[in-house]
């Protein structure tokens, strides 16, 4: 896929990238870079400190969710976390587990205000946990029964 959208020989592509695993590395890290744009979703340094009830509402959770889902990105964010080749390579794994938890970090902060990113305290991290994991293991739950049997991410307003 990665070869026929960008043009370049095998040869090539592995003169950019030491091998598959960090040409996937370098994917996922470009679909983080863009997700909290996408989900539309606001980080506490954006927020400049303000907290009102209608920033809690997380701009109607579900529809945010469960559009970003019907995106490439989200797409292939379910499909890595039920991929089990993903699970045999370290990397991979911290890199889609440090994007479950940018969105729960997100999620966190558009319920509550409050910003608990790099922080030490136990407490404050479950407290995260408790507020996003609901409403994030409710996304990929609806995500994942939304999609199609085979998707081509190539094409992803032509899903086969």
């Amino acid at each position: 896929m990665v070869l026929d959208r960008s043009g370049v020989g095998h040869g090539s592509l592995y003169h950019h990238f030491d091998g598959k695993e960090a040409l996937a590395l370098a994917a996922i890290e470009q679909m983080r870079a863009d997700v909290m744009d996408k989900l539309g979703l606001e980080t506490s340094e954006d927020r400049g400190g303000e907290s009102d009830a209608a920033d809690n509402e997380l701009m109607d959770r579900d529809a945010v969710f469960d559009h970003y889902f019907t995106q490439t990105e989200g797409r292939a964010l379910l499909h890595l976390l039920t991929d089990p080749g993903v699970s045999d390579s370290d990397a991979l794994s911290r890199q889609v587990r440090a994007w479950c938890d940018e969105l729960r970090s997100a999620i966190h902060v558009a319920v509550t205000g409050e910003n608990a990113e790099g922080s030490a305290d136990d407490s404050k991290l479950t407290r995260v946990h408790e507020v996003a994991d609901p409403h994030l293991a409710a996304a990929l739950g609806r995500g994942l029964l939304a999609l199609p049997r085979t998707v081509d991410l190539l094409h992803p307003d032509d899903p086969r």
